[in-house]
């Protein structure tokens, strides 16, 4: 993808006019979590034992393995990417392909230009919402890798980010959260309590629960499944299904 139109500012190109409106908030919550990780720490995931990254070593192998198997150069915008950690997965999988990490949080997104130093990988600062020109029909995959629950309406999201496909183009939802219609009152409750007693009622204005009746059009590439045996062993996977939707 051509960036040369944009001079970047610490290695990260700025697309859109900086927005701290919500970066502000989850910035705050990611430091009250003590999640702001150092750049020792962000070089070494998803193999560090802190919170949930003993989980989504899992779920960043499968994805790993399945664009290795792909077997071809391709160009990947990975939505969300934060201090770049999966972004740069991407990026060592080959150097045919050409990886894009688009976040709105120039903290984490200096971090990543600062500590991943790739020819194939570039950091963008966008609002997603207003780079259509730009990314109209660019890319082969597009990831959100935990990131859904930030934005507000999935089904205009989903219809934006497949015209930002190449034919034939997917998007992948990995480690995300997804509710039955049931679920959704008491989540959002918890979510509600929980940035209360973070100190940061905010953030929970910032987060979306969805109801997984709306990925109805995705295939499921990975399920969770409870297993006793494993959980007697000590061995965990994520708790959250991979999708998958292929543009037509």
């Amino acid at each position: 993808m051509d960036l040369s139109h944009s001079i970047p500012e610490k290695k990260v190109y700025y697309l859109t006019p900086e927005n701290t409106a919500f970066s502000k908030f989850y910035l705050a919550a990611r430091e009250k979590e003590q999640r702001l990780l150092t750049d020792a720490q962000v070089i070494k995931l998803p193999h560090i034992d802190l919170y949930e990254w003993k989980l989504r070593k899992k779920s960043t192998m499968r994805f790993v393995n399945y664009i290795a198997n792909k077997n071809r150069g391709l160009t990947i915008l990975d939505i969300g990417c934060g201090n770049g950690w999966f972004s740069n997965k991407i990026a060592t999988i080959s150097k045919k392909n050409e990886v894009i990490g688009l976040d709105v949080n120039r903290v984490e997104l200096e971090q990543a230009a600062r500590i991943f130093n790739k020819k194939n990988l570039k950091f963008v600062y966008a609002d997603l919402f207003k780079v259509f020109d730009q990314f109209e029909s660019q890319f082969d995959i597009i990831t959100l890798n935990g990131t859904i629950q930030y934005f507000e309406n999935f089904t205009v999201l989903i219809g934006l980010l497949v015209s930002y496909l190449k034919p034939k183009g997917e998007i992948h939802l990995i480690d995300s959260p997804f509710y039955e219609a049931s679920e959704i009152p008491l989540a959002k409750q918890r979510t509600k309590k929980y940035y209360n007693d973070l100190g940061l009622p905010e953030m929970a204005e910032q987060y979306y629960h969805h109801n997984i009746d709306l990925t109805k059009d995705f295939q499921l590439l990975y399920k969770y499944k409870r297993n006793l045996f494993h959980a007697i062993l000590g061995k965990k996977d994520s708790p959250y299904s991979w999708l998958c939707l292929i543009k037509k």
